[in-house]
């Protein structure tokens, strides 16, 4: 007796009636987009993602930062070999899905819209879509996006996935390490008081006459796998290149190899970071009265 093969067209509900002399079964079939995806409406960093008609995602706004945007946690659905691609594209913003563990952390590897089909990572238990603004200054955007996360290394004509209606969010887990041992005061005559308003968010009020030299004070460590990272904050006190109040991250290799200043003034952009631990001072070198809040942030991009 032959064997029956069905191909589905197209995703959907159905059924298969099959008879046998006089016995007739139906049989209901359920058949998949081939487009692994899940996402939906999503708002965040400068970007608003909606679904259109076709299942598409349609994307306006301005990033409010370069490797800012959208993203999107879901169960993995496959294991094997996996490709990304995008028939259409919105210039400036960059798609890509990353590996997570049972605990939501990335692993190794990515698939990159537009790149080579990648073997999923040993362990993996949930995908994160993101799409990110690839611009250093993030110009405004308005357009539709058909990305397609699919089985194989073969990319097909684009398909709606199943799921549409997954809320997505606007922004990636922020790695910066807590200062502890606040509230603190630095410098002199009163002195700049620094203390933490809300977790990860610190306030410098005060006054001082020397220079705080704070390069001890405020300092905080991380273990970082290796990958690409860049580092930020919400409303640099002073700016992004300023010297008198800002982040310095230093980091040591775990396999013994020399360290290296990897982020400080004029030079937070993406960095490729081997495995080690992550130094990191938040400085205060100004004089006079200072009434300042910023939060550091540092993202694992890659």
């Amino acid at each position: 007796m032959g064997a029956l093969s069905i191909t589905g067209i197209k995703p959907g509900s159905t059924s298969l009636k099959l008879t046998a002399g006089k016995i007739t079964k139906t049989v209901p079939i359920t058949v998949l987009s081939r487009n692994l995806l899940s996402y939906g409406p999503a708002e965040g960093n400068g970007l608003t993602a909606t679904v259109n008609t076709d299942g598409s995602l349609h994307v306006t706004g301005a990033a409010a930062r370069q490797w800012a945007g959208l993203v999107w946690t879901f169960p993995c659905p496959v294991q094997g070999t996996v490709i990304l691609h995008s028939p259409t594209f919105i210039a400036g913003l960059s798609t890509s899905v990353k590996f997570l563990d049972a605990k939501g952390h990335q692993l190794g590897g990515q698939v990159i819209s537009g790149g080579n089909a990648v073997a999923i990572t040993a362990g993996t238990v949930s995908l994160r879509f993101e799409i990110l603004s690839s611009e250093a200054t993030p110009t405004a955007k308005d357009g539709d996006l058909r990305v397609q996360l699919e089985s194989g290394d073969t990319a097909h004509e684009w398909m709606r996935p199943d799921n549409t209606s997954l809320r997505g969010g606007g922004e990636l887990a922020n790695l910066y390490p807590r200062v502890t041992g606040l509230p603190k005061t630095l410098g002199t005559d009163p002195g700049v008081m620094v203390t933490e308003p809300s977790p990860g968010t610190y306030r410098f009020k005060g006054s001082t006459t020397q220079k705080v030299d704070s390069w001890d004070s405020l300092t905080s460590s991380v273990h970082v796998d290796a990958g690409t990272y860049t580092m930020d904050a919400t409303d640099w006190p002073l700016g992004n290149k300023s010297w008198l109040m800002g982040i310095q991250a230093h980091i040591s290799h775990d396999d013994g190899s020399e360290g290296a200043t990897v982020f400080e003034p004029s030079n937070y952009g993406p960095k490729t970071l081997k495995t080690g631990t992550l130094q990191c001072t938040i400085f205060v070198n100004t004089t006079g009265e200072v009434d300042k809040t910023f939060t550091p942030r540092l993202y694992k991009i890659d």
